[in-house]
C-alpha cells in the first residue's frame, strides 16, 4: 500500500510540474509592450512568471545610464497611480545591469499554497499587479504589469480582464533592448531571499492534500 501511495504521489508531482509554463517579461523601458500602460500576461495556477532585468555588455552604456529598477507587488489602486504605498510591497530589485554572465532574473510561482514564509499565494480568477520605480534617475517613468490567473483551459469565462488582455496576444515576453537579454533555456532563477524550510508535518500535510485532489 505504501509503495502504491509513493508511486501515485511521484506521478502526480511529475504531472504537476510538467504542466507548468514559464512566461518571461523583459523589464526595461525599450520593451514595446510597456508603451501603452496595459501590459498583461495570462497565467494558470502553478505557472511561473520570469522577470528578466535590464542587462548590458560591459562598456556598452555609461554606468549612470544603465536601467535599474525596484519592483513592487501592489493593489489595483497603487497600480493605477503607479505609486507603491509601503516598503513591504517591495518584491525584487534589478540592481546589476552589468552582471558578468547573464541578466538577473527573478521568478514568481503562481501557486495556491506555499510552505514558505516569504512566499505568495494566488487564486484563480484574480488579477495581480506589479509596478516599478527607476533607480537610475529620479523621474516618474512607470513600468507596470497586470497578471491574470485564468482557468486551466484558458476559457473566456475564467478571464478576469473584461476589457481584453491588454496586448497579451503579441507574446508574453515582449521585446528585449539588446540580444544579451535572451536567457538560455533552463537557466536557474537568481535567489531572491533566504527561504525557511518547512517542518515534516507541513510537508506531510501538503502531500496528503495533493494526493487527495488527484484521487478525486
Amino acid at each position: 500500500m505504501d509503495l502504491v501511495w509513493i508511486v501515485g504521489f511521484v506521478v502526480s508531482v511529475c504531472a504537476w510540474f510538467a504542466s507548468a509554463e514559464r512566461h518571461s517579461v523583459y523589464w526595461n523601458s525599450t520593451n514595446p509592450k510597456f508603451l501603452w500602460n496595459n501590459y498583461a500576461v495570462e497565467v494558470k495556477l502553478n505557472d511561473y512568471l520570469d522577470i528578466v532585468c535590464p542587462h548590458y555588455p560591459e562598456g556598452e552604456v555609461p554606468l549612470l545610464d544603465a536601467e535599474r529598477y525596484v519592483l513592487y507587488m501592489v493593489e489595483r489602486e497603487d497600480y493605477e497611480s503607479c505609486k507603491p504605498q509601503s516598503y513591504d510591497q517591495m518584491r525584487w530589485e534589478c540592481g546589476h545591469p552589468f552582471a558578468p554572465h547573464a541578466p538577473e532574473k527573478f521568478s514568481e510561482k503562481f501557486q495556491r499554497f506555499t510552505p514558505f514564509t516569504l512566499g505568495k499565494e494566488f487564486r484563480q480568477g484574480e488579477s495581480y499587479y506589479y509596478i516599478s520605480k527607476p533607480l537610475h534617475h529620479h523621474g516618474q517613468e512607470c513600468l507596470r504589469l497586470r497578471v491574470d490567473v485564468v482557468a486551466a483551459d484558458g476559457s473566456q469565462e475564467a478571464r478576469v480582464a473584461k476589457g481584453g488582455t491588454g496586448g497579451a496576444g503579441v507574446g508574453a515576453g515582449g521585446g528585449a533592448h539588446n540580444p544579451s537579454n535572451r536567457l538560455p533555456a533552463g537557466m536557474l532563477t537568481s535567489p531572491v531571499s533566504s527561504l525557511i524550510i518547512p517542518d515534516p508535518k507541513t510537508i506531510q500535510a501538503h502531500s496528503e492534500l495533493l494526493w487527495g485532489v488527484n484521487m478525486w
